[in-house]
C-alpha cells in the first residue's frame, strides 16, 4: 500500500506543490503586508504626482484664468485708474464705441494689422524657397541653416534696435549708401508711406523657423512618389508642384495658422520704431491724403496697449474690450483656415 501511495504522489507532483508554500513560515512576502506596502506606494505616488502639478496649475490660475475672467469683467465697465474697485459697469457701451464712435480708432488699427499681414506670405515664400535650396545638393548646408536660424534665437528687442541703427537717417549704412549713389537720405521711421513697409521688411528677416520646419518636411518626402512621377515624364517643376507641396502641406498649414496668429498680434517692432518715429507712441502720421489724422504705427495690439497702458484716454475698460474684439477675429480667421484646410492639406503622402 505504500508503495502504491508513493507511486500516486510520483505520478502527480504538480498536485502537491499547489499545497506548497516555501515562505509559509517565514516573514517574507506576506500577503497583507505586500497589499499594504503596494497601496502605500501608490499613495505615495499620487501625492508627489498632485505636488508636481499643482505649481504648474496655480500658475496658469494666477496668470492666465484670474487675467482671462478680469478681462472679460472690465470689457464691459469704465476704468481709468489702476484701481478695480472704481470699475463702473457700462455693459456694452464699450464695444459700441469701438465699433461706431468717430473718435475710436479700432477699425483703422485692424487695417493696419491687415497691412502688416502681408509679411505672412512673404515669410511662407522665403522659408520655403530657403529650405527647398538647403535641401538641394549644397555645401555647407549645416552653417547656412545656422546663419539662417540665427535671428530667431536672438532677442527681439536687440534684433529691432540693430535694425534702428541699419536704417538711421544720419549714420544708418542705409542712408549712407544712397547718399553715396548721390540720392537723398530718406526718413525711414518719421515718413508714413514708408514705415509699415519697412516694419514689414525687418521682420520677414527672421523666417528662420519656418525654413527649419519646412526643411525636416522635405526630407521626409516619399522619394517613391517622386521617382514614379519622373517616370511617368514629369518635369521638376511638375514634380515640386504636384508631388512635394502636397507631401508638405501639413506642414505647410502649421506654420500658416501660427505665423497667422502671430503676424495679428503684432506689437514688438512697431512700437520700438513708432517711439523712434514721433513723440506720439503712434509712429508718424499722415497729413495729407484719405488717412489724414491717422498714425501709421497703430496696429491693434498696440492700440489696446496704448489705450490704457501707453498713456491713452480710453481707459482699461475700452482697452479689455478692443483686445476681445481682436480675440474673436483671430479665431474666426484660424477657424476659416481650419475649414479651408480640408480641401488643400493631404495627410495620405
Amino acid at each position: 500500500m505504500n508503495d502504491i501511495a508513493t507511486n500516486e504522489n510520483v505520478a502527480n507532483p504538480h498536485e502537491n506543490m499547489q499545497h506548497l508554500d516555501i515562505f509559509e513560515n517565514t516573514n517574507l512576502f506576506k500577503k497583507e503586508r505586500a497589499t499594504r506596502s503596494k497601496r502605500e506606494k501608490v499613495v505615495k505616488e499620487t501625492i508627489e504626482g498632485w505636488l508636481f502639478s499643482m505649481w504648474p496649475f496655480v500658475g496658469y490660475c494666477l496668470f492666465a484664468l484670474v487675467p482671462f475672467a478680469l478681462s472679460v469683467y472690465l470689457s464691459f465697465c469704465d476704468l481709468h485708474v489702476w484701481n478695480i474697485r472704481n470699475a463702473v459697469w457700462v455693459g456694452f457701451d464699450n464695444f459700441v464705441y469701438l465699433l461706431f464712435s468717430s473718435k475710436s480708432q479700432f477699425w483703422w488699427s485692424l487695417l493696419q494689422t491687415l497691412y502688416y499681414f502681408l509679411s505672412l506670405p512673404l515669410g511662407l515664400f522665403l522659408g520655403l524657397g530657403s529650405a527647398v535650396l538647403l535641401t538641394s545638393r549644397i555645401r555647407l548646408k549645416k552653417l547656412f541653416r545656422t546663419i539662417l536660424y540665427i535671428p530667431n534665437v536672438c532677442s527681439s528687442i536687440g534684433v529691432t534696435m540693430m535694425w534702428k541703427l541699419v536704417f538711421h537717417r544720419d549714420y544708418g549704412i542705409v542712408n549712407s549708401i544712397i547718399t553715396a549713389m548721390g540720392g537723398s537720405p530718406v526718413s525711414w521711421f518719421t515718413t508714413p508711406e514708408v514705415f509699415m513697409p519697412l516694419v514689414i521688411f525687418t521682420t520677414t528677416w527672421g523666417a528662420g523657423a519656418g525654413s527649419i520646419l519646412f526643411q525636416a518636411a522635405l526630407e521626409q518626402v516619399n522619394g517613391s512618389l517622386i521617382e514614379a512621377a519622373e517616370i511617368d515624364g514629369a518635369n521638376k517643376r511638375e514634380v515640386f508642384f504636384n508631388v512635394t507641396l502636397p507631401a508638405i502641406s501639413p506642414t505647410t498649414f502649421y506654420v500658416l495658422t501660427m505665423n497667422t496668429i502671430g503676424a495679428l498680434q503684432a506689437m514688438g517692432t512697431i512700437q520700438l520704431f513708432s517711439q523712434a518715429g514721433s513723440t506720439s507712441g503712434y509712429g508718424p502720421m499722415f497729413t495729407s491724403g484719405p488717412f489724414e489724422g491717422k498714425y501709421a504705427g497703430m496696429t491693434t495690439v498696440y492700440y489696446v496697449y496704448m489705450m490704457s497702458i501707453g498713456g491713452g484716454t480710453e481707459g482699461s475698460g475700452k482697452s479689455s474690450a478692443a483686445a476681445w474684439m481682436l480675440a474673436i477675429f483671430i479665431l474666426a480667421v484660424t477657424r476659416i483656415n481650419f475649414y479651408m484646410s480640408d480641401k488643400w492639406v493631404s495627410y495620405d503622402n
